[in-house]
């Protein structure tokens, strides 16, 4: 019997399958690996709309966690919503001690502008969890927060995915989706910038999950490439390829979803 290698995502439930952990386990299937998922948080939400977040128990989130380690060698972490302090805490004592990729992507806002963390646990994920990461993926918005900056343009990401990098010690992938005056990623390992032009798709869709495909590609890429730059433009390589066979579904046939 063939052996697959592990890969856990822990982020937050999804229903209509277009962002979270469901995204998440998709894309590490389609990769040929083998999803494990620890489940934070079920958000009531969908393409235009977030009614509501409700957390787990960080005690509960603590069992998952336990049971995966017991039972997997775990090759990569993503780690994506979290939304409470006590499960950011329970998440940061998990992976304190691993050696394998963690990429995290820091998610404050759902697509829809709702809240997707609390003010407190931000905080926690800065000051506690971000320092045992690999890569933090932040889109424009969210580097603004943390860097507490206006990101509008390419200069002003660049200038500001260095400091981040410089001030939590890892890697920054800052996802140039919302820049006003032009599309590219901006990657910095080490002080060294990186950049990577897109050109815009031009779709009625509203694509939703790319921030989590991405973020999971890069946490599989950086496991499989010893280079952190290789590792990157293979999860952004493989995020272009999905967003271009993206298909609608759904009622009103605005919303899109990645072909993993």
């Amino acid at each position: 019997m063939k052996q697959k290698q592990a890969v856990l995502s822990i982020a937050g439930f999804d229903p209509t399958g277009g962002a979270g952990i469901l995204t998440d386990a998709a894309v590490i299937r389609s990769q040929g690996f083998h999803p494990l998922v620890v489940l934070t948080s079920v958000a009531a939400q969908g393409a235009n709309q977030l009614l509501e977040v409700i957390p787990l128990p960080a005690e509960f989130v603590g069992k998952e966690l336990g049971i995966v380690e017991r039972e997997f060698e775990i090759g990569a972490i993503k780690i994506g919503m979290l939304y409470s302090p006590d499960v950011v805490e329970a998440v940061t004592d998990f992976i304190s001690h691993k050696e394998c990729p963690v990429v995290l992507d820091p998610v404050i806002k759902s697509s829809s502008r709702g809240d997707l963390i609390l003010p407190e646990a931000v905080d926690l994920i800065e000051g506690e969890l971000i320092p045992h990461c690999t890569l933090v993926t932040p889109n424009a918005d969210e580097a603004a927060w943390f860097n507490k900056s206006d990101i509008q343009t390419k200069e002003e990401a660049i200038k500001a995915a260095l400091a981040l990098s410089e001030k939590w010690r890892c890697s920054v992938l800052l996802k140039g989706g919302h820049l006003q005056d032009q599309l590219v990623d901006i990657f910095v390992d080490q002080g060294t910038v990186n950049e990577y032009p897109h050109e815009r798709h031009h779709t009625h869709l509203n694509l939703r999950g790319t921030g989590c495909a991405l973020s999971t590609l890069a946490a599989i890429g950086l496991m499989q490439k010893n280079d952190p730059k290789a590792g990157v433009e293979f999860a952004i390589c493989a995020v272009n390829d999905a967003i271009k066979s993206a298909y609608s579904t759904g009622r009103d046939g605005g919303v899109g979803f990645l072909e993993l």
